[in-house]
């Protein structure tokens, strides 16, 4: 049948070729041979060729004076209009530029749904990503969940550079891939710029990015009490623990609500019939340099965006020490974490023999690594997207981070590690 049809089809062409070629023929038979041609001069009306044209009076009159008039004009119209539309010009393409980056931002947050959500979390607001403990000899050891960071103020911490060599490398001893072709993954460059151009819209302001960090140091207040509540219920579940270990774990549980209680105190005595916010920030505010700090390096707000946990502190980012006390038969395959004891930033136990001065430690932590330039005594930086600058100016965006009293904080605690 499909055969026939196409035969069909291909005949019905021909014959309306054919119809079309005949009566072209015929045309041409009839209108120049059968009819022939007529002698010159025995047109009815003359030609428009072989007419008398204007004689040179009018010519050189009033043909002429529309002529140049018309001209005059034409020249006036464009001296006009070409300013007219040079002084546009930056608008057009101002629209244009805005046109193109609400198009990528748009292509971009599509992207960011699809590829990067899933970690990063909805609106990038940081969550989490899987990933598979392994021992020194690639063995399986555990599945943990990866607390991934917040991109909602990647911005504040890269520069565009940096962070597109984030995106093209990905980020080594992580879950995060390569995403970029160069690194071997997926998305042209232009699919990065679009999902970077959708990161800028979404950037929190200086304002929302100080009260996630305050909000991250009260919650690291209540942290002890955390970890010993979780450290006593895994006792508690441990049908082999006996009754003694169980005291103990609830004596624990007690003495960390009773420290934060005493910390407290002052607080409430200062601030009778304040918030809860109010008094614990009141709390703060009475720490030295170095307690404060240690909140600061610890902060989990953001996934740890904020702080420096999760790159210098081994097990930060999927809670090893939390691993270890579910899981005791671990110990020796996961290490616990050592606060500075590094893991994808160096160890910072010997920062002193890196940064002679406190101030120079200070101004690396504001500004970050450049790439391949030397930092303190002998560091250099690997290739950029590795040390952010928590600071002023350490990227285009107005603000940062953390404040110099905060940076100041944390160094005071970096310098008293061991």
């Amino acid at each position: 049948m499909l055969i026939y049809a196409v035969s069909t089809q291909r005949t019905i062409g021909l014959v309306i070729a054919l119809i079309v070629a005949t009566a072209f023929a015929l045309y041409v038979l009839v209108n120049v041979f059968a009819t022939g041609r007529k002698e010159i001069g025995s047109e009815v009306e003359l030609a428009p060729n072989r007419k008398p044209y204007y004689d040179d009076e009018t010519l050189e009159t009033t043909r002429l004076d529309r002529s140049l008039a018309a001209g005059v004009g034409t020249l006036v119209l464009i001296s006009l209009a070409l300013p007219l539309y040079w002084l546009g010009e930056p608008g057009r393409q101002e629209g244009y530029d805005t046109f193109t980056t609400d198009q990528f931002a748009l292509r971009g947050e599509g992207q960011y749904e699809e590829l990067c959500s899933a970690c990063h979390g909805a609106g990038a607001v940081g969550g989490g990503a899987a990933y598979t403990i392994l021992d020194e000899d690639g063995r399986f050891v555990s599945s943990v969940n990866w607390t991934a960071p917040a991109l909602n103020t990647v911005l504040y911490r890269f520069s565009i550079e940096e962070l597109t060599h984030i995106l093209n490398y990905g980020r080594p001893q992580s879950p995060m891939p390569a995403w970029g072709a160069p690194g071997g993954g997926p998305l042209t460059s232009q699919r990065l710029e679009e999902l970077i151009e959708y990161l800028k819209t979404i950037q929190l302001t200086p304002e929302e990015m100080t009260e996630e960090i305050r909000d991250g140091v009260r919650d690291g207040v209540m942290a002890p009490v955390r970890k010993a509540t979780a450290e006593a219920s895994a006792v508690l579940r441990d049908d082999g623990a006996t009754d003694d270990e169980k005291d103990d774990a609830a004596a624990d549980v007690t003495a960390a609500f009773d420290e934060l209680i005493e910390g407290l105190g002052d607080a409430v005595l200062a601030n009778d019939g304040s918030p809860i916010n109010d008094l614990v920030d009141a709390y703060i505010e009475g720490l030295a340099p170095a307690a404060y700090g240690d909140l600061l390096y610890n902060n989990s707000a953001g996934g740890g965006a904020y702080g420096c946990a999760r790159c210098h502190t081994p097990g930060a980012s999927w809670g090893a020490d939390g691993l270890l006390v579910a899981n005791p038969d671990l110990q020796g395959l996961v290490q616990p974490e050592i606060a500075g004891g590094g893991a994808f930033g160096p160890s910072l136990l010997s920062v002193e023999s890196q940064f002679s001065s406190a101030g120079s430690h200070a101004a690396f932590v504001s500004l970050g690594c450049t790439e391949n330039q030397q930092y303190g005594n002998n560091g250099v930086c690997e290739p950029s997207g590795q040390m952010p600058g928590f600071g002023v100016d350490s990227t285009d965006l107005e603000g940062a981070l953390l404040s110099p009293e905060q940076i100041a904080a944390i160094v005071a605690y970096e310098r008293g590690l061991e």
